[in-house]
């Protein structure tokens, strides 16, 4: 990062360079398998396992998508990479003047972002590979408990929505309607943490 920080700041960020690449390779992008079950799967929104396995399908969905989407991306910068790498066969071919020497250095900072981009999109792809794995894993745990059939993701709905609103009057009730949305988002988190903690306890 010539020119961009202090030498300082340089000298720093090349010192621990190795223990932020090792530590960015280990950080979760997306949400811990924990978080998917407790926070997105709330019980008090998807009160039955019927409606958990149908937003569990959802969920795998929109992160294949864009897993497809990426990869188009990824494919698109190799060849615009391969592009310039051939651009600048061409200018180093022809005795470059003052003017395609700066072309040229401005083209290798283009291929330089573009190889950072690269480096992260192959780290994106790992982590929605890893998502859709947990979303799998827990479409598959939930299936034994389906009472509708897994190919109607409507059938359920009369009893599960039925359910969440019942769920959701008992907390107005209790709670009142000053912050409902929030108040909700609390109370179903907690019920939820507590059910996952009372079935994993001696796993953990």
């Amino acid at each position: 990062m010539d020119g961009l920080l202090l030498e300082s700041d340089s000298v720093y960020l090349n010192k621990i360079s190795q223990d932020l690449i090792e530590r960015m390779d280990k950080l979760q992008q997306f949400r811990p398998k924990y978080l998917m079950e407790v926070s997105v799967l709330k019980d008090t929104r998807f009160p039955t396992a019927d409606a958990k396995y149908w937003q569990c399908i959802l969920e795998r969905n929109v992160h294949f998508t864009n897993l497809c989407f990426l990869h188009f991306d990824y494919l698109e910068k190799l060849a615009e990479i391969r592009i310039k790498e051939e651009y600048i066969a061409e200018l180093d071919a022809n005795s470059p003047t003052p003017r395609t020497k700066a072309v040229i250095a401005k083209i290798r900072i283009q291929m330089a972002r573009l190889n950072a981009q690269v480096i992260f999109a192959r780290k994106e792809a790992k982590e929605r590979v890893r998502e859709i794995r947990a979303w799998t894993e827990l479409i598959a745990k939930l299936e034994p408990e389906l009472k509708y059939a897994k190919d109607n993701p409507e059938e359920h709905l009369p009893e599960s929505f039925l359910m969440r609103m019942g769920e959701e009057r008992k907390m107005l009730e209790q709670i009142g309607a000053s912050d409902m949305a929030g108040a909700m988002n609390i109370i179903g988190l907690g019920k939820t943490a507590a059910r996952y903690w009372k079935e994993h306890e001696r796993e953990l």
